[in-house]
């Protein structure tokens, strides 16, 4: 196979690559997207489970500091009681530092309940708010699952049929211009061939080509690399 048709075949396989290359990022970009919709989700779960613990434990110092109170009016009612009977002075004041105590301890438990009561709404609110990102975000990455696998399915089909076809162009050339392919192109997205420019330049970095060298690819005798940039040249459009 001449040079000239050789060239001809690595541009098709070329562009086999690139649409290969091209629907291999879009499948990547779908399991990103995905995966990072599924970390949102992940996210409002724990922050959802962490609302919930915090309100569980907030509804637990409720009950207990209700109790506290609970006890301490009790203690108060049997304090007034005991203040109706006392028969002296001493007495009446052991009464009235014990009612204070129990006062002070009353109002100390109230607060608590109240700062407890409080925590409670707080933490009620976040989780609500949790669980409805939540359920939002679980409904965007189902429908946006459901589009990708469609999407998917297309694309992967689309591989198979490319894949096939770039090893039936890849049978179409000999091993050495084969080899000197896949050794420029490598996996990057940019060309690994360049026509030259009508001055004789490299047409992909400009680099300026010896002229035997421009004629040699001109006359099509062999396949040559840019000393440049590395890619492979090829004659451009002949000059009007």
């Amino acid at each position: 196979m001449e040079a000239t048709d050789t060239v001809g075949e690595l541009l098709t396989l070329q562009e086999i690559d690139i649409d290969i290359l091209r629907i291999t990022s879009q499948l990547i970009s779908f399991d990103q997207e995905l995966a990072a919709l599924r970390a949102t989700v992940d996210e409002f779960d724990v922050g959802a489970e962490k609302a919930l613990a915090e309100k569980e434990e907030a509804e637990g110092r409720v009950r207990t500091f209700q109790r506290s109170v609970q006890a301490g009016r009790a203690t108060l009612k049997r304090l007034e009681t005991r203040t109706a009977s006392v028969v002296n002075m001493q007495q009446h004041f052991a009464v009235r530092t014990e009612t204070d105590t129990a006062r002070r301890n009353l109002r100390s438990a109230e607060d608590e309940a109240l700062d407890a009561m409080q925590d409670v709404e707080s933490a009620s609110a976040r989780l609500t708010e949790l669980e409805l990102g939540r359920a939002e975000a679980r409904a965007t990455l189902e429908s946006r699952e459901s589009e990708v696998n469609r999407t998917r399915a297309e694309l992967e089909a689309d591989l198979a049929i490319r894949t096939g076809s770039k090893e039936t162009q890849e049978g179409r050339l000999d091993a050495r211009s084969l080899r000197l392919y896949h050794s420029v192109r490598g996996g990057r997205a940019a060309s690994a061939l360049a026509a030259l420019t009508q001055d004789g330049a490299c047409g992909n970095c400009f680099t300026a080509v010896p002229k035997q060298r421009q004629a040699d690819i001109r006359a099509g005798r062999d396949l040559a690399v840019c000393e440049g940039c590395g890619v492979i040249l090829y004659a451009g459009p002949a000059a009007d």
